[in-house]
């Protein structure tokens, strides 16, 4: 079962601020049909809008990073705020 879930709140790991939403967890690549996760942003940037669209492979986007310090953490991290 996949851990990104329609309509829920995750915070990446590089930054505080930036939050997402996730549209869903249930795209297919059309070539590889690999799943993909379809995410919005609830920040804003010089080069890119709140509500900007983004699309990332699912083991991807559910993935571990490690930081420099050697910690391992969630790339991104479900979070509940209201909507």
């Amino acid at each position: 079962m996949s851990k990104a879930i329609a309509n829920h709140r995750y915070r990446h790991y590089k930054k505080e601020s930036m939050v997402y939403t996730v549209i869903t967890a249930d795209a297919l690549d059309c070539e590889t049909v690999k799943p993909l996760v379809v995410y919005r942003s609830e920040y804003s940037t010089p080069d890119h809008p709140e509500g900007t669209l983004w699309v990332r492979d699912r083991d991807d986007f559910e993935s571990k990073v490690t930081l420099p310090d050697g910690s391992v953490v969630d790339r991104f991290t479900e979070i509940f705020l209201p909507l």
